[in-house]
């Protein structure tokens, strides 16, 4: 008889988990309440760069190319388009970060990811331009609603999804039961909503509440994203998202007139482009202050698991660590040292 698995929460970590799962012929059943917060200002962007030092994403290498081979999988399995490469182009906001940007393209590390800076990108003016811009390659974005809602449909057709509220009071943590039915895993993928979820409420998830605009210009380029301050993705027909506010602490979903003013003001820093605000969201990410997930099994409930914490890198980093999860669950394989819960599960029980 194959192992079952209940996923709580149908978000990023949810799907991804589900078909790692599924792929090891665990049975799969997923219960989530329909209302996905994140994914309502996840632009879904895959930047490889953390231009704050202009630094590579933590374990670039390992996770760009299994997310771009995974994202392309499951466009063909769901017949739909959700995987859209972009170029980044970064504008520069110093001289020193030029410095760095040039420094870095030369490394053979970064050849991958870093164009050289060439006559064009000097020229460049999509964008105020004082000090250069450059371009980054292997980006893509992920439409984070549309793959949400993909996945409704996919695993509701599949007999997975039950579109229903987590209720604490039909959870048994230590059988591993839930509204009386045992499972041989059940793992917890609430994004924000974990922290009022009393099963690993010890754990330091925080909710960082997001704003992000969408607007129309005939000023902006369409071939590009552009960056600095903030970042600009092209959605065509002279569309645009741009994101996002940083609200620590914050769980409200109500929209704000100064989330409107400071995401038009940092637009503005790059450039003047008239845009008519069409639409304006708000959603909370899950963040950890170590800037790492969250993800390995409950100390005192053997069974129970928790994947969540994805912040503002989810979408490159979850096919890899959906599959890691799924190995370290069904073969007992150790996970990184830097994402499991250990870290904190040792301070806290």
């Amino acid at each position: 008889m194959a192992q079952k698995a209940l996923i709580i929460g149908a978000g990023l970590a949810g799907t991804c988990l589900a078909h790692q799962l599924l792929a090891k012929d665990i049975s799969v059943k997923m219960l989530d309440q329909g209302h996905n917060h994140s994914s309502a200002i996840a632009a879904g962007m895959v930047n490889p760069m953390v231009f704050r030092r202009m630094n590579k994403s933590w374990r670039l290498d390992e996770f760009l190319p299994e997310a771009q081979q995974f994202y392309l999988a499951i466009e063909k399995k769901l017949n739909t388009k959700i995987y859209h490469p972009i170029v980044i182009r970064r504008f520069f906001s110093s001289a020193q970060e030029r410095l760095l940007w040039e420094e870095r393209s030369n490394e053979t590390a970064y050849e991958s990811y870093l164009e050289k800076i060439s006559l064009a990108d000097e020229q460049n003016q999509t964008a105020n331009n004082t000090f250069g811009s450059g371009r980054v390659k292997n980006a893509f974005w992920i439409d984070a609603a549309g793959w949400v809602q993909e996945h409704a449909v996919y695993f509701k057709a599949n007999g997975v999804l039950v579109e229903a509220q987590f209720d604490p009071q039909a959870w048994n943590p230590a059988a591993c039961k839930y509204q009386g039915e045992s499972y041989d895993f059940v793992i917890f993928c609430m994004g924000y909503l974990q922290k009022e979820e009393e099963t690993f409420a010890y754990l330091p998830l925080q909710q960082t509440k997001g704003q992000t605009l969408l607007v129309e210009s005939e000023l902006l380029p369409e071939e590009e994203s552009l960056n600095r301050k903030c970042f600009v993705l092209p959605y065509g027909q002279k569309r645009f998202r741009i994101g996002a506010t940083y609200e620590f602490n914050n769980p409200t979903l109500t929209t704000t007139e100064e989330g409107k003013s400071y995401l038009l003001q940092t637009l503005e820093a790059l450039g003047t482009y008239h845009p008519k605000v069409i639409e304006q969201v708000a959603g909370v990410r899950p963040t950890v202050l170590d800037r790492r997930p969250l993800m390995g099994m409950h100390p005192n409930y053997p069974g129970v698991f928790i994947f969540n914490g994805l912040g503002t890198k989810g979408y490159m980093m979850a096919p890899t660590l959906a599959r890691e999860l799924a190995e370290h669950i069904t073969a007992n394989k150790p996970l990184n040292p830097e994402i499991n819960i250990s870290r904190f599960t040792d301070k806290h029980l």
